[in-house]
């Protein structure tokens, strides 16, 4: 996978990984790709909206 990047709110700082989850939503605009990614600060979960779905 290519590394994302991801913003930690808790932490104020950006991270770079590409050990992340890709999830489809269903939203009311249609299917969006968004991934998943623990950070290395708070080792919380963090999401970042990639785009549509194909």
């Amino acid at each position: 996978m290519e590394k994302l990047k991801f913003f930690d709110l808790k932490a104020k700082k950006y991270f770079e990984t590409d050990k992340y989850e890709v999830v489809v939503k269903e939203t009311k605009r249609g299917k969006i790709k968004i991934a998943f990614a623990v950070s290395p600060y708070t080792n919380k979960k963090f999401a970042r909206i990639i785009g549509p779905a194909k």
